[in-house]
């Protein structure tokens, strides 16, 4: 089996239309010859910065670096895809219609990212 996770960034206000072109594709997905599952995570933007915050004394913070964040940060969505083989994978990606990707390319940031993974916990 292998593993494949696709890391992108929706555009402020645009995490809806992300969110549905991922799911519409469920059925594509589910009829590619090799393919096992696949799960698909949306951040809660900030929410872990805010709980971290609501523990720590006002004195705790103004100790700790502020982050470094460069351009619009946006919501990140993980992919996480199984599939037999990495042919599988090839295989689907190359031969599928990709026309309707340009409709959610306007909704993304640039950051995005996709490798194939081991699994080390046993």
């Amino acid at each position: 089996m292998e593993t494949v996770v696709v890391r992108i960034a929706a555009r402020e206000g645009m995490e809806d239309k992300v969110e549905q072109f991922y799911l519409s594709q469920q059925a594509e997905y589910e009829a590619a010859e090799g393919f096992i599952s696949r799960t698909i995570l949306r951040a809660r933007t900030g929410t872990m910065l805010e709980s971290i915050l609501s523990r720590m004394t006002p004195e705790q913070i103004a100790k700790q670096p502020k982050p470094e964040t460069e351009g619009e940060q946006g919501t990140e969505f993980l992919l996480i895809e199984r599939w037999e083989s990495i042919d599988s994978r090839m295989t689907f990606t190359l031969n599928r219609k990709k026309e309707r990707d340009k409709e959610l390319f306007p909704y993304l940031l640039p950051q995005h990212a996709a490798e194939y993974y081991d699994e080390v916990t046993g």
